[in-house]
């Protein structure tokens, strides 16, 4: 089960050390951190749901709540699309503004540095 973990601080907080949080609640298949969030891949659904349930809230860092909840597929009919080598001044607003010229946008992230995975 893939595992959503937003407000985390990616500049600080390592795969290694989330896999550790998540393990005493089953078998920690992956794990991501990208910049302000991360995803974790659980084999089991059952230790998944408990960790949703005992972590949501869990202050990795003092005064940084985490947000743990199930990673939820994109909407039918939408594409995700890759942008790269965008400039680091670059906001997603800014990338959002662009792309909605040519129509609906449901999200938009930049993704600044780089990601690591355990």
């Amino acid at each position: 089960m893939k595992i959503f973990v937003g407000n985390v601080d990616g500049a600080d907080t390592t795969p290694e050390e989330l896999a550790a949080l998540f393990a005493p609640y089953g078998t920690v298949m992956s794990c991501a951190v990208m910049k302000q969030f991360a995803f974790v891949h659980m084999r089991e659904n059952a230790g998944a749901l408990r960790a949703i349930e005992a972590l949501h809230g869990h202050e990795l860092r003092p005064g940084r709540a985490l947000v743990v909840e199930m990673s939820r597929p994109r909407p039918l009919n939408t594409w995700k699309i890759f942008v790269g080598n965008v400039s680091a001044a670059c906001t997603s607003q800014e990338l959002r503004s662009l792309f909605e010229r040519r129509g609906r946008v449901i999200e938009c992230d930049v993704v600044k540095g780089n990601w690591r995975s355990c």
